[in-house]
């Protein structure tokens, strides 16, 4: 199986994401024909909150463990997580919502050691010079895995109804895990040295953050990345009505041009000859993401603000993938778990402030507020990629 490992990773990675879109669609399904909307507020916040407050221990554990167990220890977390919305449709009113948020909790948390403990195999099988290139490449296959699982789940949903689904699910996010013998069999550093119990482990991964400017400004990169997705995501509807005069058709419209082109533009520039250039690039990409804010949000009419939606798009996706890459190439293999761990909890604080910003700047309207987070993401990329050269020349000096 020598040269198939590259493939089959990316075929597991897919499978994984996979799964990501059928969690995106079967337990608010669910949990709205059981609560209603308060409930699927209920679980998803549950979920979110899970994965924040479990990240750590997630990061530790894929860290300390052999990676291809805590691999099969978080696709078969998420397959029971999936397996227990079967009965919550049938079970009593006061069972059905605990059912639901455990289903929740679980899959939050064996998608969080999936986080580390695949991106420590990659570590393993793909040297430092290519992983940017197969970082981009691995996002196109991902983003496809989740625009399939969702599509799916709502087929699956018609015709076989959700606890038959949930359990067809539940298999099949199982029925990837006989590819990790071959990824990992010809692979080096699967299994860490890490030996430390978790508080200790997470004190040594922040001395190595505040000691390391490169793997803290990727982990602050990454955090910063997904800020612009949670932006956008938070803003665009209410722009959509108030700015734009339209309706849901337009939103769909935005939402599915978007989608395209950020994948066909993943699909570009993950050809080897064009992403073996964007080492380096990293800030300033992000920086341009951060930027296409500010413009979207000065779009005078529709057909404007469709095409700079989709170049808006393209950079989204591609300032992701790019920060990403750049993570696994600088971060020491035996840290990236809870460096992971890190940049989720990141990612989870800036997720909360920025959806407290419609109710911190009431009188904002949704243009104002992109325009405010767009510089505040570019200003936050420039002094992070200022004082990552700063910190690196005073230690060349």
């Amino acid at each position: 199986m020598k040269g198939l490992e590259r493939p089959l990773f990316i075929a597991f990675s897919s499978a994984s994401f996979f799964i990501v879109g059928v969690g995106i669609v079967l337990p608010a399904w669910v949990a709205f024909h059981i609560g209603g909307s308060g409930l699927v507020g209920v679980v998803l916040l549950s979920s979110s909150m899970a994965g924040i407050l479990l990240a750590p221990v997630a990061g530790h554990l894929a860290d300390r463990h052999d990676r291809a167990q805590v691999t099969v220890a978080g696709q078969t977390i998420r397959a029971l997580g999936l397996a227990l919305l079967a009965p919550a449709g049938f079970a009593t009113d006061s069972l059905s919502p605990v059912l639901l948020i455990s289903s929740g909790v679980l899959g939050a948390f064996g998608f969080a050691l999936l986080s580390g403990s695949l991106s420590g195999i990659l570590q393993a099988i793909v040297p430092e010079a290519q992983r940017m290139g197969f970082a981009v490449r691995l996002s196109l296959f991902n983003q496809l895995g989740i625009a399939i699982g969702t599509g799916a789940t709502g087929l699956a949903i018609d015709r076989l109804g959700s606890p038959t689904s949930a359990l067809m699910f539940a298999a099949a996010a199982l029925t990837c895990l006989p590819l990790l013998k071959p990824i990992t069999a010809q692979a080096r550093d699967v299994r860490s040295s890490q030996r430390l119990s978790l508080l200790p482990a997470s004190r040594q991964a922040l001395s190595y953050l505040l000691t390391s400017p490169q793997a803290l400004s990727a982990a602050a990169t990454v955090g910063l990345a997904f800020a612009v997705i949670q932006v956008t995501n938070l803003l665009l509807p209410g722009f959509v009505i108030r700015s734009l005069g339209g309706d849901s058709g337009l939103f769909g419209l935005l939402e599915m041009a978007a989608a395209i082109t950020g994948i066909v533009a993943l699909a570009v520039v993950g050809l080897p000859s064009i992403a073996k250039r964007l080492q380096g690039l990293t800030p300033a990409i992000l920086a341009i993401a951060g930027a296409s804010l500010f413009f979207f949000s000065l779009a005078p009419n529709r057909d404007v603000a469709i095409v700079l939606y989709c170049v808006a798009g393209m950079l989204w996706n591609v300032s992701r993938a790019v920060a990403n890459g750049h993570l696994l190439t600088v971060v020491d293999a035996g840290m990236i778990g809870r460096v992971q761990a890190f940049t989720t909890l990141l990612t989870g604080g800036f997720g909360l402030a920025i959806y407290l910003l419609p109710t911190i700047m009431r009188g904002a309207s949704e243009a104002t507020l992109y325009m405010a987070c767009s510089v505040v993401i570019v200003v936050c990329v420039g002094g992070l990629y200022l004082w990552t050269r700063g910190q690196e020349q005073s230690r060349k000096s």
